[in-house]
């Protein structure tokens, strides 16, 4: 009897095993599923916007300079340009008054839009002439005086890393 008994818990404990094993599989290929939706959203969400009508118009385009970054190892003034094919050229000096070297490159942007403060928000990557490219976070103040750019992050932060802000010239 008691042999017995010691068998019935053993199958009682294989069919809880069973069923807990087929539920961790069916929760396993659901979280997969979901990851996998995740990645595909994301990956339509870099394809680079469509700029449509004239982009000389855009905020972004012109010249930001911020003097204080003169020989400190970041970019003193970026240019916009906004070309006839429709693209944008980028340029960034060493120092506020063009010299040093120059890093030349594109910009295409993921994402725009305007926050509850008022200020044009984008995201985009910067492709340099040389190949390197970057993600980065663009904010143009309401009045459009002001350019806060940060890379490598989902929101800008101005005591965070990698963080410049510009004025427009």
């Amino acid at each position: 009897m008691k042999i017995s008994y010691f068998l019935l818990k053993i199958i009682l404990l294989l069919v809880v095993l069973f069923f807990l094993g087929s539920y961790i599989s069916v929760a396993d290929t659901i979280v997969k599923s979901t990851e996998k939706e995740s990645d595909e959203v994301s990956t339509k969400e870099n394809e680079p916007v469509e700029l449509s009508g004239d982009i000389s118009e855009l905020d972004i385009i012109g010249t930001w300079v911020n003097s204080e970054y003169n020989n400190d190892g970041r970019s003193a003034k970026v240019e916009y340009i906004a070309d006839s094919d429709g693209t944008i050229t980028y340029l960034a000096y060493d120092n506020d008054d063009g010299s040093g070297n120059v890093y030349k490159g594109t910009v295409k942007y993921l994402e725009m839009w305007t926050d509850s403060e008022g200020r044009l928000c984008g995201k985009s990557i910067v492709t340099l002439s040389m190949g390197m490219s970057w993600e980065t976070l663009d904010r143009i103040s309401a009045d459009g005086l002001t350019l806060e750019v940060q890379s490598g992050t989902d929101k800008i932060d101005p005591n965070g890393l990698r963080y410049s802000i510009y004025y427009r010239q």
